[in-house]
């Protein structure tokens, strides 16, 4: 492993590389890591130096785009580094060792007071797995590890972030578990004050797919575990016996991406149900093949009116529909309208829409870089960026602009 801690002194005149001056981890596009302080870097490697001086020649184009915007923010590398080599999917070719994923064969985890609520757990580097059922939760947590290496090779701070907690994964497919755990989730609710929450909760429980679900500190502290965890409500086990479902990508995808935005303060959350789904379904799509996720909607003053949302009847005929929606006119591509969309009343072909918004977005290494720096402003502002910061951000000196390029991708780009 390799580390780099820095410091940034304003004013000062000094340039940024002379703090780079302590150890960070460094990480290839397989998903190795090495620990080491940053020496140089020109167009081609960075030199690095161990803890036990020494030194190591890496090849840039292998190291992740997080490492490479490290070099070009405090190693004062060319900026052209963050597009060498190709994008690749570091989800699929990352190595995980089956070694590192165990059975916790002498601990479980009790999620209510009732004799279904205990969950056998399975740990890996970054989650801890708790299952109740016919699933393999080893599957489960290679996915969650194959997504959680991309948010890390793509986000220069997502590793630092994460630090060295765990974060829950619930996979319920024996049904009285799954309804202990309901009640136990409701009462969890009640007794933190939100009543509405848990009124919800009742109303969509044995109809959620997935969902993040908030766990007591205490839970936290004992497990070295996140404040959310992901629920997965099972009942086909056979999407959770292999690893990278299409369903686990969407449902884990999201909670990664949404634990690394942080929380958006009430007045900056517009656009963050657009970048967020359509990012989970990007990458359900990309990296599993098809979609077979809708999205629940509660409505109603009650909470009483359910709703499923979802794309054109098959995954495979999403991007066809939305092409010919497009070149005819019914659909708009109009950056600033859908940054006010919500999923009370969103149409089969604005939630399509969405997911060509996030896959333009990642869809070749300029635009990766640009999708990677809003994220880390969102991040620090905990604010969406509204449409013509966006179009900036991508290059673009307006909206048009950037809604032209976005068009022209879903006529003739590689969108698929």
């Amino acid at each position: 492993m390799l580390t780099l801690k820095w410091m940034l002194l304003l004013g000062l005149g000094i340039s940024s590389a002379a703090f780079a001056g302590e150890p960070r981890i460094w990480t290839s596009r397989k998903g190795s890591t090495l620990e080491a302080e940053l020496l140089s870097a020109d167009a081609t490697n960075a030199t690095l130096v161990t803890k036990e001086a020494k030194q190591i020649v890496l090849k840039i184009e292998d190291l992740s785009l997080g490492d490479r915007q490290f070099l070009v923010e405090y190693g004062n590398a060319d900026p052209k580094i963050l597009t060498a080599g190709e994008l690749g999917e570091p989800e699929k070719q990352v190595k995980i060792d089956p070694a590192s994923i165990k059975k916790l064969k002498e601990r479980t985890l009790k999620l209510g007071d009732e004799s279904e609520s205990l969950f056998e757990l399975t740990e890996s580097e970054h989650f801890l797995v708790a299952s109740a059922g016919k699933v393999r939760a080893e599957a489960v947590a290679e996915t969650a590890e194959r997504l959680w290496h991309g948010m890390a090779f793509q986000h220069m701070n997502f590793r630092r972030d994460w630090a060295d907690k765990r974060m829950l994964i619930i996979l319920a497919e024996d049904r009285p578990a799954y309804a202990t755990l309901g009640k136990w989730y409701q009462e969890t609710l009640r007794a933190a004050g939100q009543e509405e929450a848990a009124s919800r909760a009742k109303v969509t429980w044995e109809k959620l797919g997935s969902t993040s679900i908030g766990i007591p500190e205490e839970m936290m502290k004992s497990h070295n575990l996140h404040s959310q965890a992901i629920l997965f409500n099972i009942h086909e086990a056979s999407q959770f016996k292999k690893e990278m479902g299409p369903f686990q990508i969407h449902t884990i995808a999201g909670a990664l991406l949404t634990k690394q935005l942080g929380g958006v303060s009430s007045f900056g959350g517009e656009g963050y149900f657009a970048l967020t789904t359509g990012h989970s379904y990007y990458k359900e799509i990309s990296l599993g093949g098809k979609s077979e996720t809708q999205i629940l909607s509660v409505e109603g003053s009650g909470n009483d009116e359910i709703n499923s949302k979802k794309g054109f009847e098959d995954g495979s005929s999403w991007v066809r529909g939305l092409k010919t929606a497009v070149r005819k006119g019914t659909v708009k591509v109009d950056l600033e309208s859908m940054l006010k969309w919500k999923l009370d009343g969103l149409k089969p072909e604005q939630l399509v829409l969405i997911y060509s918004f996030d896959y333009y977005m990642q869809s070749n290494p300029q635009r990766l870089c640009a999708f990677a720096s809003m994220v880390r402003r969102i991040e620090s502002s905990n604010q969406i960026p509204p449409a013509v910061e966006i179009a900036k951000i991508f290059g673009f000196d307006s909206v048009q602009a950037f809604n032209a390029d976005w068009e022209l991708f879903i006529k003739e780009g590689n969108f698929k």
